[in-house]
């Protein structure tokens, strides 16, 4: 008498593979979703930071002011606290604001420690327009296994979040 295999215990597991490599796919994509989201969010603080650093250039402050405006702007995508850290957020954030660097109050990304660690930048021009341009290179967006990850889909280097915005100079009508 022969035995006859059933078709059954040849596909034995399979469900559970598919499930599982499925599965796989779909946690990737929810990654991938999610790191596209924090480099939004950058981005909006970048833009954020950049308006309220081209509001101080068109009202006529002190490139210093105008730079601690934006850094307070972007406290959100700077990093960790360093120095004084026991205020609270809004309290450093005033403290820094009427002190500046005296204050004792910064971020990591204010003032990297390596060529290759993020630094938040500014970079403002006066004239009819007055503009500026925040830039946090080196943006700390790809995890490391994401980041190999990407690689296989050609990107090779994260995007980095910028933001420029330019308004009317109205310290020209009051300031010559």
């Amino acid at each position: 008498m022969r035995v006859r295999k059933s078709r059954c215990s040849r596909e034995r597991g399979a469900a559970i593979f598919e499930s599982m490599a499925a599965l796989t796919v779909l946690c990737l994509l929810f990654f991938a979703l999610l790191q596209i989201f924090y480099w939004c969010i950058q981005t909006q603080f970048c833009e954020y930071a950049a308006f309220y650093a081209s509001k101080s250039v068109a009202l006529g402050y002190r490139p210093n002011f105008c730079l601690r405006a934006a850094r307070v702007a972007a406290i959100s995508i700077s990093g960790p606290r360093r120095g004084r850290t026991n205020l609270s957020e809004k309290e450093g954030a005033e403290l820094y604001m009427t002190e500046g660097d005296a204050s004792g109050v910064y971020y990591d990304y204010w003032y990297p420690q390596r060529s290759t660690a993020p630094e938040l930048t500014l970079t403002a021009g006066t004239g009819p327009v007055a503009s500026s341009t925040i830039q946090l290179k080196n943006a700390p967006l790809l995890e490391a296994l994401f980041a190999n990850f990407a690689r296989v889909f050609m990107i090779g280097e994260n995007p980095e979040p910028k933001s420029s915005v330019g308004t009317y100079n109205y310290s020209l009508l009051y300031m010559e």
